[in-house]
């Protein structure tokens, strides 16, 4: 579906296309009589509407979403290979060793989390070696063997395991919670399954969790933990995932589960990875970097608390060249709102920080007469 809105001002057009990119359709603010066409943003043709750019609709067309009907179901074999799927995904299996010694073969110790991180990694990459670090020791992971190899040519080799997690979820439940908003989404070979929850569907999902998607963070939470790829948009398997992450398995243990996540992003707990995902989910591929009104609309669902917000981007879209973010600086905005009170007394002009907050800096303390 594509929304036309002709002549509108800023705030209202960003809000507009904002709202409408996380509903699954495509906004197209069409210039008035007085704009004019002024060039290309990421492949995207832009057009000035009184000073401000807006994007054209994208050059391809978006997939045709078609109803699924009951001979399409998902049989009980290929739902089962989703599930485990997603729910390692979801719940990363915890890697466990044990030393190969003579006589008793001794007791399986885990990994610490991060050389666990560091192995799934392997995995996810389709290695079957690969180094890791423990304790200062180097170690060389062979997942065909299933052995961790010290780098000392002297060290014992240590047998590995796999310790998979299972998440409390009843998956015969979660397909009839899946099937009832799902509806086949083209490609039929995506990685993530070739049905989703999207376009109507999706809204409706969203008015039975009683959540807004375009404007409460709930709803950016729950894709993040879904890891979904696409703005609008729940696969198949993305959306085992977020299920089993959080560990429901109908509409009411999910609505349930909105004021949890929505105060876990609130109070800081969950905001580094629901902030660093947001970043590539908000992008229109082939974009690096995400336009600054664009940029301004998440920050405001993310970071409602930074009092120096408004003022950042209200300076960043008079100072700004191109009036983009690309993703450095977008982590590094986090780190300034969170890290650095509002007065500013403990920002420092070290090398860490990007010449673009230094300039900030001095504007707004000029400014306060700080």
């Amino acid at each position: 579906q594509v929304i036309l809105a002709e002549g509108l001002s800023s705030p209202h057009a960003s809000q507009l296309i904002f709202q409408g990119r996380w509903q699954g359709l495509r906004v197209w603010n069409r210039p008035s009589a007085s704009g004019s066409r002024t060039g290309n943003f990421c492949g995207r043709t832009t057009y000035s509407t009184g000073g401000w750019r807006s994007p054209a609709p994208l050059g391809r067309s978006p997939s045709p979403i078609q109803a699924m009907d009951s001979s399409a179901a998902i049989d009980s074999v290929t739902w089962e290979s989703d599930c485990e799927s997603a729910f390692e995904m979801a719940l990363p299996p915890r890697w466990e060793f044990r030393d190969r010694a003579f006589g008793s073969p001794g007791i399986w110790r885990p990994f610490p989390e991060a050389v666990s991180a560091e192995i799934n990694a392997l995995v996810r990459r389709g290695q079957r070696r690969g180094n890791v670090s423990m304790g200062g020791v180097e170690l060389v992971i062979d997942l065909q063997d299933m052995v961790a190899m010290p780098s000392d040519q002297y060290a014992v080799p240590r047998m590995l395991r796999k310790s998979i997690r299972q998440p409390n979820v009843n998956k015969k439940t979660l397909k009839q919670f899946y099937m009832k908003y799902m509806e086949a989404l083209p490609p039929a070979d995506h990685p993530a399954g070739p049905d989703a929850i999207a376009g109507e569907k999706f809204l409706d999902l969203f008015k039975d969790l009683e959540v807004d998607p375009g404007t409460d963070v709930a709803a950016l939470a729950l894709a993040a933990a879904c890891n979904a790829s696409e703005m609008g948009v729940f696969r198949r398997r993305e959306f085992i995932c977020g299920c089993a992450a959080l560990e429901v398995d109908t509409i009411a243990d999910l609505r349930g589960k909105m004021s949890e996540v929505r105060e876990n992003v609130l109070s800081g707990k969950s905001l580094p990875e629901v902030y660093a995902y947001t970043f590539g989910v908000a992008l229109e591929p082939p974009c690096k970097v995400l336009p600054l009104e664009e940029a301004a609309q998440y920050w405001a669902l993310l970071l409602p608390s930074w009092p120096l917000r408004e003022e950042f981007c209200e300076w960043a879209g008079k100072q700004r060249k191109g009036k983009v973010i690309n993703k450095d600086l977008w982590m590094m905005v986090l780190k300034l709102a969170t890290e650095v009170p509002a007065d500013l007394s403990t920002y420092d002009e070290n090398p860490a920080w990007p010449v673009v907050f230094d300039e900030f800096v001095e504007y707004y303390r000029a400014q306060k007469g700080l």
